[in-house]
């Protein structure tokens, strides 16, 4: 096991309106204020939402890439990273300029309208907000 200490930084707490691209205006908060680490939390829903889920099989890993027209509410928390390669995660064919934000988000979405056993865990990996959603970031330096 490998361990890195870290104190508490900043507090953030993000106010995002309806039709933000998620990961556009994230990406630049996190840019502009300079978080090189944190953990991020957040409740919210989508017009539009695109997710990954996935397992690692016998064969490698199995990814299901989806994306959602209709309103989704989600709960999620992940963190905050600058790697200096692509992410995995992000797939093939990724420009990638040494050292950026990632901001890896696990996340519960649940169904569509009227949907509610339509219920999918996995990795955020894309969206439009529905309302104002309220974003929480907390810094570890």
């Amino acid at each position: 096991m490998k361990t890195t200490e870290h104190k508490p930084g900043r507090i953030f707490q993000a106010q995002f309106d309806p039709g933000d691209d998620f990961f556009e205006e994230l990406n630049r908060f996190v840019r502009e204020k300079n978080i090189r680490a944190g953990s991020v939390f957040l409740l919210g829903a989508f017009t539009k939402i695109d997710a990954i889920s996935g397992f690692k099989s016998m064969s490698g890993y199995d990814v299901d890439r989806r994306s959602f027209g209709d309103w989704r509410e989600l709960v999620a928390l992940g963190n905050i990273s600058w790697p200096d390669k692509p992410p995995a995660a992000l797939g093939e064919g990724v420009e990638w300029s040494g050292p950026q934000p990632y901001v890896h988000i696990h996340m519960a979405l649940s169904g569509g309208p009227g949907k509610n056993e339509e219920v999918l865990v996995g990795h955020l990996s894309g969206g439009i907000l529905k309302g104002g959603m309220v974003v929480q970031i907390f810094e570890h330096i």
